[in-house]
């Protein structure tokens, strides 16, 4: 699982079934931040089976994740655009974690000592209603 050494992978263990794919979301935006940190946000089109019961009484039709890469031992970046569907490869382990994301003119690579899972928010996207 890619969220097995993630910080707050308690998150996606409680609110749903131990079960959260990165297949088919889509990257929103990444910032680098000045403390050695890439922070990526994404949104997931497809909602897992199992959700926080509390969800259902706000309309939702995604999920927005945001992840953190802090330590980053190396990052990479070409292109000009965000804002497409991918599947992030995400490896975590206990002594560093890395993520690759590659789209056409696009490619992200961050390897870092550690992903932490910052957030997971229902969300309404109005393009996809």
């Amino acid at each position: 699982m890619w969220f097995e050494h993630a910080m707050g992978s308690e998150k996606i263990k409680f609110m749903f079934n131990n079960e959260f794919s990165l297949e088919s979301i889509q990257l929103e935006s990444f910032k680098l931040h000045y403390h050695s940190t890439l922070q990526l946000h994404f949104l997931c089109k497809l909602i897992p089976g199992v959700f926080p019961a509390k969800w259902k009484k706000e309309k939702f039709n995604a999920i927005s994740l945001v992840l953190s890469l802090g330590d980053i031992l190396s990052f990479e970046v070409k292109g000009n655009e965000v804002g497409f569907i991918c599947s992030p490869d995400v490896i975590t382990s206990k002594e560093k974690s890395s993520i690759n994301i590659v789209n056409n003119d696009f490619h992200l690579q961050c390897e870092s000592r550690f992903l932490t899972i910052e957030g997971i928010t229902p969300y309404i996207d109005e393009r996809w209603d």
